[in-house]
């Protein structure tokens, strides 16, 4: 069993070197994301312009650095991801509503919906994704050609190449093998009238999916400091990197230092 052939969307930009999975920008709100931020800013001074000047990304790097992230919630940008299911677990993390708390205000407990605006820093995020209950899937695997191993010692996130005499072809040819036999007992299942819903379930995490992501700049800012890490997974490395390349000349006009989002931690 062969992966299809895949055509990626105008301006797409290919993610993990295999001809499948890809990240793409594909809506922006109409007015310009920077002058936004400044002009939110500045309504706290009845204050509003109409270009964006040197000056106003000075603005927008002192209001980043100091933690004034309310006015990069006003923009919002939608990507098209076409990534595997273990990347979109990762990914997920950044949605809008993740999580379920709740806090005592005025004698009534309220939950988290109430307070988002305040404390969660991801606010603004929106997925919405390919579902396996309406869908049969397209053997689509990402298996990666190099395989690594957890170091020995320091951090436990990270991982390394594993040495060029171990058999990374072979590996990976077992890895694909083993996806291509779950898919093939996945079909087997649908065509004996198992639901998709039930059927699905025992397929790997390296199939591929594909999702909208809705966001704000800020949480685009966010994602960027946490999945641009070194020590991030490789994989979800390569979508933050093809975010940035999207948006890189955006990000660089409100005056965000590229190599320090890179080296930020």
């Amino acid at each position: 069993m062969s992966t299809t052939s895949v055509t990626l969307p105008v301006g797409a930009i290919e993610t993990l070197d295999d001809g499948i999975g890809f990240i793409s920008l594909v809506d922006r709100m109409q007015e310009d994301s920077s002058l936004k931020v400044v002009n939110a800013a500045r309504i706290s001074y009845d204050k509003r312009k109409d270009s964006f000047a040197d000056a106003d990304s000075k603005l927008c790097g002192f209001l980043w650095k100091h933690g004034h992230t309310s006015p990069f919630r006003h923009s919002f940008f939608t990507f098209h991801w076409k990534a595997p299911l273990f990347v979109f677990r990762q990914a997920f993390k950044y949605q809008v509503g993740s999580g379920w708390r709740e806090y005592e205000a005025n004698g009534h407990s309220v939950s988290l919906d109430v307070f988002d605006v305040f404390f969660d820093t991801d606010k603004g995020c929106s997925w919405n994704e390919i579902s396996g209950r309406y869908v049969q899937w397209t053997p689509e695997f990402y298996v990666p050609s190099t395989m690594r191993s957890n170091p020995s010692h320091g951090n436990k996130q990270a991982s390394v190449d594993l040495p060029a005499d171990f058999d990374h072809a072979g590996e990976r040819q077992a890895m694909l093998d083993e996806c291509n036999a779950s898919f093939e007992r996945y079909e087997d299942r649908i065509e004996r009238g198992v639901a998709k819903e039930i059927a699905r379930m025992m397929l790997p995490q390296s199939l591929y999916t594909q999702a909208y992501w809705t966001v704000s700049l800020q949480g685009v800012l966010h994602f960027l400091d946490q999945r641009l890490s070194v020590d991030a997974q490789y994989e979800i490395r390569q979508f933050a990197e093809g975010i940035l390349t999207l948006l890189q000349p955006e990000l660089e006009r409100i005056g965000v230092d590229i190599d320090a989002l890179r080296s930020s931690h």
